[in-house]
């Protein structure tokens, strides 16, 4: 349940620390450590991945974000990867780690 605010609150009215999926963080981690350089702004790196600059900064979070697949189907898009090539990437980098497991987002 969420409140006004949008914090997440339990059902004894203490609040919840937001949900990531492993696998989102893992997402996020690979775009920001293979696709996104620390050089450049937010503003252009956005663009040259077609996402607005909001997004680029949830992917950049040490957490990451539970990033939509259409979100990330257009950031493969503007780096001319396939959905599939990019999940074999995915595959490639971390392997074993993959699983349906979640993580507490840290504020």
């Amino acid at each position: 349940m969420s409140d006004k605010s949008g914090s997440n609150i339990d059902s004894k009215g203490k609040e919840e620390l937001a949900k990531v999926f492993l696998l989102d963080k893992l997402v996020c981690n690979f775009i920001n450590e293979e696709w996104i350089l620390n050089d450049k702004s937010n503003l252009s790196q956005s663009q040259e991945l077609g996402i607005h600059p909001h997004v680029l900064r949830k992917i950049r979070e040490n957490d990451g974000y539970r990033i939509p697949m259409s979100t990330l189907a257009i950031i493969c898009f503007y780096k001319k990867v396939k959905l599939s090539e990019f999940f074999t990437l995915i595959e490639n980098k971390y392997g074993s780690k993959i699983n349906d497991d979640f993580i507490r987002k840290t504020k």
